[in-house]
């Protein structure tokens, strides 16, 4: 069915924000500094897609779940969304380990 694959991403993608907000690990921690850190990820590994991209190494995917929207050639919207979820899922976990380590040097 159309649209469940991004579907299925915006509600991981809320989980996380759900979780950063609810124990304030990463923008809720420091929201400028967070949004400088997901936006700097999310431009790496966007660059990162158009040069594989443009050198052949993959292209868009086919299945039925995908919207079939792109907002470049062979870059469809779920891209988008799965790359900032990926950095943001990143950042969350490091943060959880820093504060699960230094609760532990507490001890």
């Amino acid at each position: 069915m159309r649209g469940w694959y991004l579907t299925f991403e915006l509600v991981s993608l809320a989980c996380i924000v759900a979780l950063d907000a609810r124990y304030r690990l990463f923008l809720w921690a420091d929201l400028r500094r967070g949004l400088v850190v997901l936006v700097t990820g999310v431009v790496f590994f966007l660059a990162w897609d158009v040069v594989a991209i443009h050198e052949g190494f993959y292209g868009r995917g086919k299945g039925s779940a995908m919207l079939g929207v792109e907002v470049a050639p062979h870059l469809p919207v779920e891209e988008l969304v799965f790359i900032t979820f990926l950095t943001y899922l990143t950042m969350v976990v490091l943060a959880m380990v820093r504060r699960g380590l230094a609760a532990g040097e507490g001890r």
